[in-house]
Parts: C-alpha cells; sequence; structure tokens
C-alpha cells in the first residue's frame, strides 16, 4: 500500500522500457486497492474511466506471451471486485465472465504458467459457492467450478511461490485471498490454525487483516489484537482506517471498553459508506454496558444519519434504530465474550439469566437458546449444543433474526465433522430454505459451500 513510491518506480520502468505493458496492470492495482480499502464512491467514480485506457494498452502487447491475456484478466477481475463493492452488479458478471475466458483461454496455451492457478483458483471457488438457484446461469454462460479445486489450486501457487523465488511475487496475493476463502467456505479451524502461523508475522498490512480475521475466527482475540497494533503502518502507507476499527471490535470482544476510542477515530476520519452504523452501534453497547443510557440513546440516534446498509453489520445497526431496541445486558456479555473467545465467561452470563422463558421479548428466548448452543459446541459439549440449536430453530423458525437459520448451518457443520453426511445435507438444506432473515446472503452462501464440499 505504498503508492507513492509504486507510482515512482511504474513511471521510470514506462519511460525506460515503453513496450513494457506490465506497468499498466501493476498501476491498475493501485486503483484496485484503493477502492477496495478506501471505500470512496467518488474514487470508484474518478478511477474507473481508467480500466478501459489500461486494457488498450495491456492488448497492444506481445500476443506470444503468457502475460498478455492474464494481464487483460486481471484487469476484468479487479473491476469486477470494484463494480461489486457499489452494486454495479451486472456489468461485474461481464468482467467475471471475460476474465474467466480469457483464463480458461491462457491456460490451455500455457498450462504451466503458474498466475494462471492463481486467478482460476479464485474464480472457481466463488463460482463453487454460487447459490443453486442461480448455477443455471453459470452453465448458460460456460462457467464452472468448485471450492475444493479452487482451494486446491490456490494451495499449489502457495507451494510454488514459497519453493522457487520466480514465482515468489505471488505469495503475498494468493495467501490473502486463499485466506479469506477458508474462512468463509470451508469448515477447517484445524486449517486455520496452521495457516494463521504462516502469515501471522508478516509485515504486508493486508496479510496483517487476514490474520485478524483468522484469529477472530479460531477465538484468539489476544492475536488478534496484537497482529493490528503492531502492524508496520507509516505515512508512506495507504489509510487502511478498517484495521482501526478491527482492534476496536476485539477490544470490545473482551469487555475493554477503551475500544471507544477506536470506533470514535474510524467516525470521525473515514471517508466511505460501510461500518459507520456498525461503529455507532457498537458505541451504543459500550454506553449501555457502562450504565451511561443517555449516552446510549444518543449514539443509537446516530445510527440513522450516517453510512449506509450496504453491508450485514449495518443493516443490523439500522434495524436495532428502527426498532428502538435495548438490548438484554447478559445476552450482550455473552455475545461478546464468545466472539472474543471467553467461553466459559460466555457462559457464566448466559446462566445468570435462568429461565430464558421469563423474558417477554422473543428474539431474547431465542437468542438465549443460540448462543448458549454456540458456546457448548465450541466447549466440545456436543449433545448439549445440538439440544439447543434444534430448540433455536424450532422457536425461530418464522422470525426475521438469523438465530434459526445461523443454528440450521452450526448443526450441519457438526454433522459434517461427524462424517454424517445425510444429517449435514440435511441441515445445510434446511438453512438454504429459511427466507428474509438477517445475514440471510452469507448464510446461504455458507450452506451453499457446504452442500459443494459433501457433493465433491
Amino acid at each position: 500500500l505504498k503508492f507513492k513510491s509504486g507510482k515512482a518506480r511504474i513511471k521510470l520502468e514506462k519511460q525506460n522500457n515503453p513496450n513494457n505493458k506490465l506497468p499498466y496492470l501493476i498501476e491498475d492495482y493501485i486503483d484496485y486497492l484503493k477502492i477496495q480499502v478506501g471505500e470512496e464512491k467518488s474514487e470508484f467514480e474518478k478511477l474507473k474511466v481508467n480500466k478501459n485506457l489500461r486494457e488498450k494498452q495491456l492488448k497492444k502487447g506481445d500476443s506470444n506471451s503468457a502475460w498478455f491475456l492474464f494481464s487483460q484478466a486481471e484487469l476484468h477481475i479487479h473491476w469486477a471486485a470494484n463494480r461489486m463493492k457499489f452494486k454495479e452488479y451486472f456489468t461485474a458478471a461481464y468482467e467475471i465472465k471475460k476474465a474467466y475466458s480469457l483464463l480458461i483461454e491462457n491456460n490451455k496455451k500455457f498450462p504451466d504458467f503458474i498466475a494462471n492457478k492463481k486467478s482460476l483458483g479464485l474464480l472457481h471457488t466463488l463460482i463453487g459457492s454460487v447459490p443453486e438457484n442461480y448455477k443455471w446461469i453459470l452453465s448458460i454462460i460456460g462457467m464452472e467450478g468448485s471450492i475444493n479445486l479452487g482451494m486446491s489450486e490456490l494451495e499449489s501457487v502457495i507451494k510454488h511461490a514459497k519453493e522457487n523465488k520466480e514465482y515468489s511475487y505471488l505469495l503475498e496475493e494468493t495467501y490473502f485471498y486463499y485466506a479469506l476463502l477458508k474462512i468463509n467456505l470451508q469448515n477447517d479451524i484445524e486449517g486455520l490454525k496452521k495457516l494463521v502461523e504462516e502469515i501471522k508475522n508478516s509485515e504486508f498490512l493486508i496479510l496483517n487483516f487476514a490474520t485478524n480475521r483468522i484469529a477472530n475466527k479460531i477465538g484468539d482475540n489476544e492475536l488478534a489484537i496484537s497482529v493490528l497494533e503492531n502492524r508496520i503502518q507509516t505515512e508512506e502507507h495507504f489509510s487502511f482506517l478498517y484495521l482501526d476499527l478491527l482492534i476496536g471490535v476485539s477490544k470490545l470482544n473482551q469487555l475493554d471498553y477503551s475500544a471507544k476510542a477506536y470506533f470514535e477515530n474510524y467516525l470521525s476520519n473515514y471517508k466511505g459508506e460501510n461500518f459507520l452504523k456498525s461503529a455507532n452501534m457498537r458505541l451504543s453497547w459500550i454506553h449501555f454496558l457502562e450504565g451511561n443510557f443517555e449516552e446510549f440513546k444518543l449514539s443509537q440516534e446516530k445510527i440513522n444519519s450516517i453510512g449506509n446498509t450496504l453491508i450485514d453489520v449495518d443493516k443490523e445497526a439500522q434495524k436495532e434504530f428502527d426498532q428502538n431496541f435495548v438490548p438484554n445486558k447478559q445476552l450482550l456479555k455473552a455475545r461478546l465474550l464468545f466472539d472474543g473467545g471467553k467461553y466459559e465467561e460466555s457462559l457464566k452470563e448466559l446462566k445468570k439469566i435462568g429461565n430464558p422463558l421469563y423474558f417477554s421479548n422473543t428474539k431474547f428466548i431465542t437468542e438465549y437458546y443460540y448462543r448458549t448452543a454456540r458456546v457448548n459446541e465450541v466447549l466440545q459439549k456436543t449433545a448439549e449444543a445440538k439440544k439447543n440449536y434444534i430448540k433455536t430453530i424450532e422457536i425461530g423458525l418464522n422470525q426475521k433474526h438469523y438465530f434459526a437459520a445461523k443454528s440450521a448451518l452450526q448443526l450441519a457443520l457438526i454433522f459434517e465433522r461427524e462424517e454424517n453426511l445425510a444429517q449435514a445435507k440435511n441441515y445445510f438444506q434446511a438453512c438454504l430454505d429459511m427466507k428474509n432473515h438477517e445475514y440471510e446472503y452469507s448464510l446461504e452462501q455458507k450452506a451453499e459451500a457446504g452442500l459443494n464440499r459433501l457433493s465433491n
């Protein structure tokens, strides 16, 4: 993310070797990362004109080179991701199809060109996670893939990049894609623990981000905090404020209310639209847990005045505002402590509730059984976890909360680990069958990924 010095090197290469077209691809990484990290719509609108200009330059390159089609495909992948961030889905789909076709052609011409497998691995994995009811679109446009195929391709690139200096330039980018896909699409905690050991000492900010996400997934909250607090980020780096927000989230997950400063810094300095509602929601939680109800309401009021609802956590925050929602202290603490890997402490908070049926709010009743199930699952009290997940589904089946759908997903993952594939498929399908609830798309994607794993 040191764009100033990167641009200077690109400019020099263009002057010294005008026939080398690869600087145009590397230059595009700057726009891609600016848009993905900064998330500013105005920047996206300003930079999108560069795509066609760079494509024209890349098409002037050596058509006999393995880089010729590959570089054009990479350009399309970058801009598909950029367009998806700002809801230009139709154009993004066109870009993905173009990238896929170019990569397939290039792979036939140059089967030993390792970079092909980095991008094909990414696309094959994502294609494999597409929900069943959209698969017909992929068949019409001739795109095929599976999670297992894509992930194995990415693994092979990482192996080549570690063993051969010639491919070392692919390592960090491939690690990044592989980590995020593994978190979201594979049921493999042990694999994540192994992966985090390989990347946790990286000096690259994008891998510090990936490490934080893995640490969060495996319940290592201390690592989630330390990797970001100790990151090397100077004035030379492009601003990556989201990392500060993540420190705040991880600190709050261990009930450390110094998290407040990180949320306030993000809200004061971030120029994009995402996570603003969520940051205010988490600030409101801190005030609530501190017993400052007036500040709690003020932070909750701010949820409505900023940001958008493109992402699930911001949708959740907006819903809390719309419903004038006041949390239950024990349930909120249990949630945060669970997310922070403090499982026994989370269970203690739940036990303070006693009988959940005394709640007048059905959401609290459903949430109680869901959170009890989650903690018991991680503590390897599987029978107790299953019982509470089933209870959650029974109570929450027709609610718009995510608890029932997530319970079906977790039951499927448990049965998958137990190699009871019939039950795993039943519960993955049950998750997919539940509609019109929070986090619907992300839960559907995970359930579809599970069915995809079981069918390969």
